[in-house]
């Protein structure tokens, strides 16, 4: 059953928080809730309403991105990497009914690292290995960039760039993804060895959308990257959350209560203005460019400026934020009886991920509110890793 964007965050929230610990241990969301996902629509965000999508714009994507991803950081950038269905647009109507048609939302992993294209009668070549493709292992078909050789009158940024969409079975899918966070993102490795792509499964980056809709009036880049900024901000929410829940039921060294600590206090107070502005900022300059789409103007280079701006701001916010509130809580996740214990896959027999996650609470400085005891941030472990290494830009 198909439910309103507005409405999935909470329509989803028990298949996400019954199946998170599960995805984290799996290293990928499990398929009882990729079912769910699939049910309730959460990957037709941007499919055209003619083939049964939500054909929702990308302010409206991104807030829901923001809730699901207080929820579980994993499960919302997942949909986010798998939510691809403005490609319609970009393909044939007999082709989007290929790929789109037979009533099961299509799963495509997306990867701009380019790889390398050569003509071919009817079409072109594609080789090579494209890292960090989140979802790799759920995906239905992959969207990856191939670079063709330059050539006459071709320069300039993104110049010779193209996307070329290819089946499942004609990749390999190689388990790279070994992390101490987002274990459940599935952001492993894909390789293609002369995988033949027919020309009208390959498009530009700069393609223009045959349907001149408003979801579909942006530049490519411009619909899927600020996706990943929406979900640190609201991974970053989850952790004062976390934070907020903890400080109820935890004293300091002193044995005075942390929620009564005037630096506990602070801390959140901060936190949580932060987050809000950052994602205020996001959403808002995400919101103009749908307002201008929808009039039917072009968006202006300062427009998409703005929310490149935003998508950096938002990186930096979260990473502030992130480490502050684990600093707050404590490093007590380091032990194994700890509630981020559980989140930390395992190597030679121990725990990974400890010590960075313990030295980012050194690099934080002494913390006059750091309780005995621990009891830390159930999300920080994974919280930690997509800001540190995922790519949140923008070219457009």
């Amino acid at each position: 059953m198909t439910h309103p964007v507005h409405d999935l965050p909470d329509v989803l929230r028990p298949a996400v928080e019954k199946y998170r610990d599960e995805a984290e241990a799996l290293g990928r969301l499990p398929e009882e809730l990729v079912r769910e996902l699939r049910e309730h629509g959460a990957f037709r965000l941007y499919t055209p309403r003619e083939l049964g999508g939500h054909e929702a714009t990308p302010a409206v994507v991104l807030e829901l991105l923001t809730r699901l991803a207080r929820l579980d950081g994993p499960t919302a950038w997942t949909v986010w990497n798998l939510n691809l269905g403005f490609v319609a647009g970009l393909l044939g109507p007999e082709r989007a009914e290929e790929v789109f048609g037979g009533g099961r939302d299509p799963l495509i992993a997306n990867s701009g690292q380019p790889g390398r294209m050569s003509p071919a009668e009817g079409g072109f070549r594609l080789t090579g290995t494209w890292k960090i493709v989140s979802g790799a292992h759920l995906a239905d078909w992959f969207l990856l960039a191939g670079m063709l050789p330059a050539g006459p009158g071709t320069s300039g940024w993104g110049a010779g760039l193209f996307f070329c969409l290819v089946p499942r079975d004609a990749v390999t899918v190689l388990d790279t993804w070994d992390v101490a966070g987002m274990r459940a993102s599935d952001s492993n490795s894909v390789t293609a060895d002369e995988v033949f792509v027919p020309s009208d499964l390959a498009f530009s980056l700069f393609a223009p959308n045959r349907l001149d809709r408003p979801a579909y009036r942006l530049p490519t880049v411009n619909v899927v990257f600020p996706g990943c900024a929406a979900v640190l901000i609201g991974m970053a929410q989850a952790a004062v959350d976390e934070l907020v829940r903890l400080a109820g039921g935890k004293t300091a060294f002193t044995g005075e209560p942390l929620a009564a600590m005037e630096s506990t206090q602070v801390a959140v107070g901060r936190a949580a203005a932060q987050v809000a502005a950052a994602r205020g900022l996001l959403l808002s300059t995400a919101g103009e460019l749908d307002r201008t789409t929808a009039a039917g103007r072009e968006t202006t280079e300062e427009q998409r400026a703005a929310v490149r701006g935003a998508i950096a701001h938002v990186t930096e916010t979260a990473r502030t934020v992130l480490v502050s509130m684990y600093a707050t809580a404590s490093s007590g996740s380091a032990l194994h009886d700890q509630p981020a214990g559980p989140h930390l896959p395992r190597r030679n027999g121990r725990r990974a991920g400890r010590e960075p996650l313990h030295g980012a609470v050194v690099a934080a400085g002494p913390d006059p509110a750091r309780p005995a005891g621990g009891g830390a941030l159930r999300l920080t472990a994974r919280a930690l890793t997509p800001v540190a290494m995922f790519p949140c830009r923008d070219h457009g």
